[in-house]
């Protein structure tokens, strides 16, 4: 077979020609002001989200600064642990979900519905 040449050419990898930058706002006060307000707030993560992981979003919610008033514990959906919670001071709750990536609902539909039903109606997840 003859050799056929490149119609491409040679690649190079050069990223100083690639020319971003990004603000990103925090929505650190807009969560201070709501919970001040008394507004019950739940955050939550799939354990599995790789665009976004639990890890960090748990590290800006203790960033707040508020008190622990329910230790990190499992939660549970059909008898088994479908994730972990904290609930902080002024109604914030944190909750994570196993299994699941940066879309929640998609990927654990059952245990979703299951979190915001119990937190909707006010009872501890």
């Amino acid at each position: 077979m003859a050799h056929q040449k490149s119609l491409i050419g040679s690649w190079e990898l050069y990223t100083a020609r690639i020319d971003y930058t990004t603000e990103v706002g925090s929505m650190l006060k807009y969560h201070k002001k709501f919970t001040a307000m008394g507004y019950r707030i739940l955050i939550y993560s799939g354990d599995h989200d790789l665009c976004i992981p639990f890890t960090g979003t748990e590290a800006w919610v203790r960033s707040l600064g508020y008190r622990v008033v329910d230790s990190w514990r499992p939660w549970y959906f059909g008898g088994q642990v479908a994730g972990y919670t904290q609930g902080y001071d002024y109604n914030l709750t944190f909750l994570t979900i196993k299994g699941a990536g940066h879309a929640v609902p998609e990927y654990k539909p059952k245990e979703t519905l299951a979190f915001y039903t119990y937190w909707l109606s006010g009872e501890k997840i």
